[in-house]
C-alpha cells in the first residue's frame, strides 16, 4: 500500500544500532499513515550494529508494505543535515560505563543505578557534552524549525542542559516509565488499564499522581480508598511491594523509581548480594539478541522477539514525533519547561507532567501546588 503522506519528514535517529530499535521500527509501522514516505537516517558509533538494524528495518517495512526509506550515515553532521527531527536514543559510554555507574557507588554503600543518585550524574557527565554538540549541529545543519526528541538518560538533566547551555529550545525529553507505572497500579487496584488517564507530575523518575480518570470519569476518590487498604501482596512483582506501602501512606500513585529513595538501604543491600549487575546481565545477553536480529533480517516477514524494551518504548517515541509533525495536540507525559505549571519549582526547571503536544511543541498543563 502507498503510505506516503503530507507529513513525510527526514528523521535522524542517533543511536540506531541499539537493541531497542525493533520497537521503534514497529512504532513507525503503526504510524505509517502519519509519517509514511519519510526518510530515516540511521547513525550510530557501532557501525556493524547500525548496518544490521538498517537491514532489519527495511525488511520489516517491506513486509508491512509501508513506505519508508532507510539510509545509514556514518557522521553525526551528515545524519542531522536537513533533518526535521533528531531522535536521540544512545547510551554514552555503552554498557561498560553503566557497569561503572552501578558498581562505584555500591563500594560506598550508595545506590548504583543508571539514572538515580551518583550513577545518574556519572551518566549525565557523559551525555551532556554529546547532547550539546548535537544541539549545536542541529542549529547549524538541520531543517528550519527542527526538533530534538530525546530519550537519552538522564532525560530531564539532558533536556535541561540543552535548553540552558545549548541555547536550543526545541527539545522534548521523553520517558515511557509512566506507561509501565500505570499498568502496575491498574493491576494492583483492580482498574481496567484501557482508557486510564493519570496526571503524573514531578521530575523524571520522581513523579506522583493524585488525579486519575477512567474513560473520562474522575475516579481519584475511589483510587484513594483502594490505596488506603492496599496490601503489599497486591503487587504482582514482589520487587514492587514497597510501592503499595508508599501508595497507602501518601494516598497517591507513585513512580516505580520512588522506592530507590524511600527504601534505599534495602535496595543497596540486595544489589551488593547479587553476583552480577544489571549491566553485566545485559552484556551477556546482547550477542543472542543481535544474532536474532541477523537471522530475522534475512526473512521475508521478520518478527524479532529478542528486542530490549517493550512495544510501548518505541511507539511512545514515534507518537511524540507524530504529535509535532501532524500538529495533533496529543496529550502526552513529557519533560518540558515548567513555566507556572508547578508553582513550587522555578519556571526554567524541567518537569515531567501532562502536556498537549502540537507543531509548536509541548504546552504543559497546570499541575497545581505540590502537597507538602
Amino acid at each position: 500500500m502507498d503510505s506516503r503522506t503530507a507529513t513525510a519528514r527526514r528523521i535522524a535517529i542517533i543511536g540506531a544500532g541499539s537493541a531497542y530499535m525493533p520497537s521503534v521500527i514497529r512504532g513507525l509501522i503503526s504510524r505509517a499513515s502519519t509519517l509514511g514516505g519519510s526518510e530515516l537516517v540511521f547513525h550510530d558509533t557501532h557501525q556493524e550494529h547500525v548496518e544490521l538494524l538498517a537491514t532489519l528495518a527495511r525488511a520489516m517495512f517491506s513486509a508491512a508494505e509501508v513506505d519508508y526509506s532507510v539510509v545509514v550515515e556514518p557522521t553525526l553532521a551528515g545524519a542531522i543535515t536537513d533533518a526535521d527531527f533528531v531522535f536521540t536514543t544512545f547510551r554514552p559510554g555503552g554498557l561498560p560505563a553503566r557497569y561503572l555507574d552501578e558498581t562505584i557507588p555500591l563500594r560506598h554503600c550508595i545506590l548504583g543505578q543508571e539514572t538515580i543518585g551518583p550513577g545518574g550524574f556519572f551518566m549525565a557527565q557523559r551525555a551532556i557534552p554529546v547532547m550539546l554538540e548535537i544541539a549545536r549541529v542541529t542549529q547549524e545543519r538541520a531543517a528550519s524549525g527542527a526538533w530534538i526528541v530525546n530519550y537519552t538518560n538522564p532525560t530531564n538533566i539532558v533536556t535541561d542542559a540543552v535548553r540552558r547551555h545549548g541555547g536550543f529550545d526545541r527539545i522534548l525529553g521523553i520517558c515511557d516509565q509512566y506507561v509501565h507505572d500505570q499498568k502496575i497500579w491498574a493491576q494492583a487496584l483492580g482498574i481496567d488499564p484501557q482508557g486510564l488517564e493519570v496526571d503524573w507530575f514531578g521530575t523524571n523518575h520522581c513523579t506522583w499522581a493524585t488525579t486519575i480518570r477512567s474513560n473520562g470519569e474522575d475516579i481519584s476518590a475511589r483510587v484513594r480508598e483502594r490505596l488506603a487498604m492496599l496490601a503489599p501482596t497486591a503487587m504482582r512483582d514482589p520487587y514492587d511491594a514497597p510501592l503499595a506501602q508508599l501508595g497507602a501512606d501518601f494516598g497517591y500513585l507513585v513512580n516505580h523509581y520512588v522506592r530507590y529513595y524511600y527504601t534505599h538501604d534495602d535496595i543497596v543491600a540486595g544489589l551488593r548480594e547479587r553476583p552480577t549487575t544489571r549491566a553485566q546481565d545485559i552484556m551477556a545477553d546482547l550477542p543472542r539478541i543481535y544474532a536474532d536480529f541477523k537471522e530475522q533480517a534475512g526473512l521475508s516477514n521478520p518478527t524479532p522477539d529478542s528486542t530490549r524494551g517493550g512495544t510501548d518504548w518505541g511507539e511512545f517515541a514515534i507518537d511524540t514525533i507524530c504529535a509535532i509533525a501532524g500538529d495533533e495536540g496529543t496529550r502526552l507525559i513529557v519533560n518540558v519547561r515548567n513555566g507556572d505549571s508547578i508553582p513550587e519549582l522555578e519556571p526554567e526547571a524541567i518537569v515531567e507532567l501532562p502536556a498537549l503536544v502540537d507543531a509548536r511543541g509541548a504546552h504543559a498543563l497546570p499541575a497545581g501546588p505540590i502537597p507538602h
